[in-house]
């Protein structure tokens, strides 16, 4: 009888064990589209965004679901100890295809890629990095948003943003954890229009829907939208449960 009993668990164990590698590996794309007054364009504006990508390599397959990406935003932990260089090439080479200005702010893990220099390798591909800077991101047809990295991890100073406000009046915030965020003074948090995050991956494995940090998905905060990414990667075990491996495409159109 308990032998049986040993059988069975173990049976449903390497069930269970496949089930999260799958879940780990089936990644997907989220839709959102963001009604925004403080969009001033005609035309929308696609923002395809990705965090927490760690070891994985991108699905060619997965974004080529995307038809056009005017901007591409990185939030974080694109790479890990566990990223070899070609890896991270290769990893870039996908987010470029669509040609649009690519973005990346740092995570907690960036810091530990081995062997070359993660801003240099980003710089050469002619990605910018923004570490508590902001920028002016220029579109076609003449459109221009203002987009803000925060970056804890590295402490630069913080450059404000204010004196942006009306030339540029669509301000896009991303940090790696969204408590960053959260923890900001809400004159601070105010600034900005749309807010893109990841850093918990939803907590990666879920029990009964109960994990280290909470499910990931859209919120409201001080009545904007907040975006905290369940993510692309996986952090110490390639395994997902009750979670999901995704990036985002964010429509934003103008709601005046």
């Amino acid at each position: 009888m308990w032998l049986g009993v040993v059988v069975i668990t173990l049976i449903l164990g390497l069930v269970m064990f496949i089930y999260m590698v799958h879940k780990a590996q089936s990644d997907q794309v989220n839709r959102k589209t963001i009604k925004a007054a403080e969009y001033p364009y005609e035309q929308p504006m696609n923002i395809f965004f990705i965090s927490d990508i760690h070891n994985r390599a991108l699905r060619p397959r997965t974004v080529n679901e995307v038809k056009d990406a005017d901007l591409v935003i990185i939030g974080g932990d694109l790479v890990d100890k566990r990223t070899s260089i070609s890896r991270l090439k290769e990893n870039l080479k996908v987010l470029k295809e669509w040609g649009a200005p690519v973005y990346f702010i740092p995570g907690n893990n960036d810091h530990e890629l081995i062997g070359d220099d993660l801003v240099k390798i980003l710089e050469g591909n002619e990605i910018v990095t923004l570490s508590n800077t902001d920028d002016i991101v220029s579109l076609s047809n003449n459109r221009k948003v203002a987009l803000s990295g925060i970056d804890p991890y590295f402490m630069k100073p913080r450059r404000e943003m204010y004196h942006l406000k009306e030339r540029y009046p669509f301000q896009i915030l991303c940090v790696h954890d969204p408590y960053v965020f959260y923890n900001m003074n809400e004159e601070d948090r105010e600034m900005y229009d749309l807010v893109l995050t990841g850093h918990t991956h939803g907590g990666q494995i879920r029990i009964f829907g109960l994990g280290p940090f909470t499910s990931g998905g859209w919120f409201k905060k001080d009545g904007k939208p907040l975006l905290v990414s369940e993510g692309y990667g996986t952090t110490l075990l390639p395994l997902r449960l009750g979670t999901k491996a995704e990036c985002h495409i964010i429509t934003v159109v103008s709601d005046n």
